[in-house]
Order: C-alpha cells, then sequence, then structure tokens
C-alpha cells in the first residue's frame, strides 16, 4: 500500500511540473548559441532614432524597438521606417508600471497601441511586449499571453535612458561589451547621443568576437 501511494504520489508532483503555468518572461535566447539580440526602448522624443536605423542599415543588423505610445503619436515618420526595415513592438501607451493598471485598464492600453500603430503603419504589429521599467507581474503575464503577446525582458542593459546624463561612447562600449554572453538579449534606448555615436563600435566588436545578430524572430514558434 505504502508502494502504490509514493507512486501516486510520484505521479501527482510530475503533472503539476508538466502542467504548471509557464513563466512567460523571456531573459535571453540558447546560452549555447553565439546568437545575440539587439533592442530598443524608444520614448519620450525622436532624437537618435533615425540615426541608430541608419547603422542598423548599413551593417545589416537586426533589431526590436519597443516603442511607447505618446513616441508614436508624435513621429509618425520614423515609426513607418521602424515597421518597414526592423520589428515595431509594443511599449504602452502609456509607459507606466502596468501593474498598477486594472486589467480593463490594461487591455483598453494593449489595444489603442495596437490601433494607433495599424493606423500609421498600415501592417499589424509583431505581437512582441516589453513592460515598462521593467514591472510586471503574474496577472499581468497571462493577459498578454492569453493576447498572444511574447514578453522580452533583457539580461544586458547600461545606464543610458537620461539623455541629458550622457556617460559617453565610451561607457557604452565597454559596458555592453563585457556584458553579451552566448543568448544575450541587450537593451538599448535611443536617447543619448552616445547610444547612436557607439552602435557602430559595439557592433563590430561584438562580431570580432564571433557574436551573430540576430532576431527575436528567432523565439516564436510554428
Amino acid at each position: 500500500m505504502r508502494k502504490i501511494f509514493i507512486v501516486m504520489l510520484s505521479l501527482f508532483l510530475f503533472c503539476i511540473t508538466v502542467y504548471a503555468e509557464p513563466n512567460h518572461l523571456i531573459y535571453n535566447g540558447n546560452e549555447k548559441s553565439n546568437k545575440i539580440y539587439l533592442t530598443f526602448d524608444d520614448g519620450y522624443s525622436q532624437r537618435n532614432t533615425l540615426l541608430i536605423l541608419d547603422t542598423l542599415e548599413r551593417y545589416d543588423i537586426p533589431a526590436t524597438f519597443f516603442i511607447e505610445g505618446q513616441f508614436m503619436q508624435e513621429n509618425p515618420v520614423a515609426v513607418k521606417r521602424i515597421a518597414e526595415e526592423q520589428i515595431l513592438a509594443n511599449h504602452t501607451m502609456c509607459h507606466c508600471d502596468i501593474t498598477k493598471l486594472t486589467n480593463d485598464e490594461f487591455i483598453s492600453d494593449i489595444k489603442e497601441f495596437e490601433e494607433l500603430a495599424y493606423s500609421i503603419t498600415g501592417k499589424e504589429i509583431t505581437k512582441f511586449f516589453r513592460p515598462p521599467m521593467g514591472y510586471i507581474n503574474e496577472e499581468k503575464e497571462k493577459l498578454l499571453y492569453d493576447m498572444g503577446y511574447m514578453i522580452f525582458m533583457w539580461n544586458v542593459k547600461i545606464y543610458d535612458y537620461v539623455h541629458n546624463d550622457d556617460k559617453g561612447v565610451d561607457y557604452v562600449v565597454n559596458n555592453i561589451v563585457k556584458r553579451v554572453k552566448n543568448g544575450s538579449i541587450i537593451l538599448m534606448h535611443t536617447l543619448t547621443d552616445s547610444n547612436a555615436n557607439a552602435l557602430p563600435i559595439v557592433i563590430e566588436r561584438l562580431i570580432g568576437l564571433g557574436y551573430e545578430f540576430s532576431s527575436l524572430m528567432d523565439f516564436k514558434k510554428d
């Protein structure tokens, strides 16, 4: 009888493990692969967005731009170009702590973003999401999952999100290059001049170290 109980308990624990709600947050890719992923959070002002797009085009590097709603409203030309050349993804309309929104408020925000993006670009957005400031909880994870979104975090970032506190090109290059590992998802912002100026150096250094820039589309399942 004791053996039967142990077997049944083992099966129960196995089922819990298999069917437990998955963690929907993606921080990095395959650590055995040399592929790395470049992402930008873009908002507040256009500043260096177009220069960064020029660099990505010149080096033929894929990237994902997580765009905030006000930016889309104020910079439709840049948004169209992002949608044509790279991946345009959702960073909310409000750029706020989404854990403090009600479910209805959050769903409304996500749908408003999708509708605005479509009105500007004529395309359905790729359903990739990054929470502002990285704030998210299980409730919002599930809502996003149910709406068909993949949630991308990061495992490489620097202090680069205050445009009038620019740390310089050397800071950008050194602090990104030394943090990158196989499968890294790199978070940069488009706000500082140094990010735009350092990007060609970062790209060349990382390629020189044997990394391959790839697209977050690698994560999509058929």
